[in-house]
This record gives structure tokens, C-alpha cells and sequence, in this order.
């Protein structure tokens, strides 16, 4: 088999991360209630109800986010559908 015409491999040394998101409309249309219910943790670690994170939801979009992050977002976020722009992978060399 030729391996020139191997595709480079996507996690290489010129790979990319891309963090995912969660489609805020595609939530509100397709998750359960069941699904919704502690979907987010409030500050005391108390999970919200599904009405809670429906509301939620709701209020993402009403301040234009069409997409929220899984965890922190990072940099370069776009909440209004992009998501994340992908992030160059740097290699780390160890100092020996």
C-alpha cells in the first residue's frame, strides 16, 4: 500500500483541539426532561430541575448564545454558533 497518500495524522505534531459545545435551540427542542434535569449545577452544587434548566436555556438565548461550552470556554468562544476556533497543538519539550 502507498503510503504517500496516507492522510497526516490529526493529532500529530500539526494537529488541532477543538473543545465541544451544546447547540442551545437543539437542547430546548430534543432533550427530555429527564435529560434537562441536573444538566447544570448551581454554586452550592445543587442540580437544578428541568424547569431550572430550561429556563436556563432560555435565557442563553434571549442574550444571543446560540451555543454554551462543556465546562470553561475557551479563548476565542463564539456563543453565537461557532463554538470553538480550533486551537494549534504546541509541543512541550522537556527540559531534561
Amino acid at each position: 500500500m502507498p503510503t504517500e497518500n496516507k492522510p497526516a495524522d490529526q493529532f500529530g505534531p500539526n494537529g488541532r483541539t477543538f473543545h465541544i459545545h451544546l447547540s442551545v435551540r437543539g437542547a430546548l427542542r430534543d432533550f427530555s426532561k429527564r435529560q434537562l434535569k441536573g444538566m447544570f449545577l448551581f454554586e452550592g452544587g445543587r442540580a437544578c430541575t428541568a424547569d431550572e434548566a430550561k429556563d436556563h436555556l432560555l435565557e442563553a438565548l434571549a442574550q444571543g448564545k446560540e451555543v454554551l461550552p462543556f465546562g470553561p470556554p475557551c479563548a476565542g468562544f463564539d456563543f453565537s454558533g461557532g463554538g470553538c476556533p480550533g486551537h494549534d497543538l504546541v509541543s512541550k519539550e522537556i527540559a531534561g
